[in-house]
């Protein structure tokens, strides 16, 4: 994850995006889940893993899983809808991929009201509203498939950073406010 502009594969855009868009059509995007979500990285943290990889020794030949330290991107956590400045609230489940024609209005007087230089929703989101249907498991009623990622061989070959997932949350939503991306 990182702040990807019309990605495929960034929760950073639609899950900033779709909170406030519901929330200034009065009403509040319901955050409906169940079992695990999918495993995701930061991209600065890969970034970072695939630099290791090209200079250490014990990487060479070597593949290697590059996830986040903590829980999966479907578990948002009450500091993850704070940093995104999402409130919880009663409201109704939207289908980010299905729903976002409905929201063009609200996001475009949300970019106004707030000096945004953020395109137009489909742009700025891309398919990754699509994505964040997938990862919340939204219309799901049973688990999905587990998704186990170890990171313990990258570990015991030297690279050894870790990032935490609400840190990550905090870290991309703080820069897509400083770069009047988001409110």
């Amino acid at each position: 994850m990182g702040l990807t502009i019309g990605g495929a594969m960034d929760l950073i855009p639609p899950l900033a995006s779709m909170p406030r868009c519901c929330a200034s059509r009065a009403g509040h995007w319901i955050i409906r889940r169940s079992g695990a979500g999918a495993q995701a990285v930061d991209v600065d943290l890969l970034a970072r893993a695939i630099a290791w990889s090209g200079e250490a020794e014990a990487a060479r030949n070597q593949a290697f899983n590059v996830t986040m330290a903590t829980s999966s991107p479907g578990k948002i956590s009450g500091r993850d809808r704070r940093c995104a400045r999402h409130e919880a609230g009663p409201g109704r489940a939207v289908v980010a991929g299905k729903g976002i024609s409905k929201l063009d209005r609200a996001w475009d007087g949300l970019r106004r009201k707030h000096n945004l230089i953020a395109p137009d929703l489909e742009s700025f989101v891309g398919l990754s509203f699509q994505y964040a249907d997938y990862s919340m498991r939204y219309g799901q009623t049973q688990s999905g498939p587990p998704s186990i990622v170890s990171t313990v061989k990258i570990n015991q070959a030297g690279f050894t950073e870790m990032m935490d997932t609400e840190a990550m949350f905090q870290k991309w939503f703080k820069q897509a406010r400083a770069a009047h991306l988001l409110p």
